[in-house]
């Protein structure tokens, strides 16, 4: 048993190591808050003598994943790691600036445009992709986090950037981190809906295929557009990537 001077030395060196671990991939890192809790709650019960209070628990899960997330890295280094892997089937385009509708000259993370468009309905679409460290995000769950990071997005979708025009934008991780932190699915599809018809989708690191792989899909509106697995979709094949203004 845990005696009560190490309780807390002991629950945050194991909190560390499991956020740590859980925040490492993006596609479970919204969930990482919740799986420490459920963790040091169980170490708690059956091996701290006596057990600590359930605050305090939670007060040593929001500290331990807040410092995992400082510890992962920052935006560059997330932006690395996924661009380096669409490289394989997309040509990168960094840092591209544009002319926002106000006249402001503002620019995007990176534009990325198939190599390949023989099933893609559009030639040569061009996609924008917009990243935050939103493993950094506040752990208590402020939605300012992901509302001004949307926001940014939608003012690059009604950007001309220069040599590709104006273009949907997809945030990394955007939609699907505030899923799994949200426990209202009609809120959370709502804010997909939402944004996508105002040129905001998401490249989300999921799993697809089968058998069921990691992977990177661009999403629009809950619809697959592409897929590191599986090329093209219906939303690459069926739609015009486009942007469309006014009437819909």
């Amino acid at each position: 048993m845990i005696a009560e001077g190490s309780r807390y030395s002991s629950l945050y060196a194991e909190g560390r190591r499991a956020a740590k671990s859980i925040m490492q991939c993006d596609s479970s890192s919204g969930e990482a808050v919740v799986q420490v809790v459920e963790l040091l709650q169980k170490m708690n019960r059956e091996q701290c003598d006596p057990p600590k209070l359930d605050g305090d628990i939670w007060e040593i899960a929001y500290r331990c994943c807040k410092e995992a997330a400082r510890d992962l890295g920052d935006e560059r280094s997330i932006s690395r790691s996924v661009l380096d892997r669409l490289a394989k089937h997309f040509e990168i385009h960094e840092q591209v600036t544009g002319t926002h509708w106000s006249g402001r000259r503002i620019t995007i993370d990176a534009i990325v445009r198939p190599l390949d468009d023989s099933e893609w309905k559009t030639k040569s679409p061009s996609l924008g992709i917009e990243f935050k460290n939103f493993r950094g995000f506040s752990t208590s769950f402020d939605m300012k986090d992901y509302t001004k990071w949307w926001a940014q997005c939608h003012d690059y979708a009604e950007t001309d950037f220069d040599g590709h025009g104006y273009i949907f934008v997809f945030s990394y991780n955007g939609f699907s981190h505030y899923r799994k932190r949200l426990s209202n699915p009609t809120a959370s599809a709502l804010a997909v809906r939402f944004w996508g018809q105002l040129g905001v989708g998401e490249l989300e690191p999921t799993t697809d295929g089968y058998p069921r792989r990691e992977s990177l899909v661009f999403t629009l509106q809950s619809h697959k557009v592409w897929s590191e697995v599986g090329g093209p979709c219906g939303g690459a094949k069926n739609w015009n990537m486009k942007r469309k203004f006014g009437s819909r």
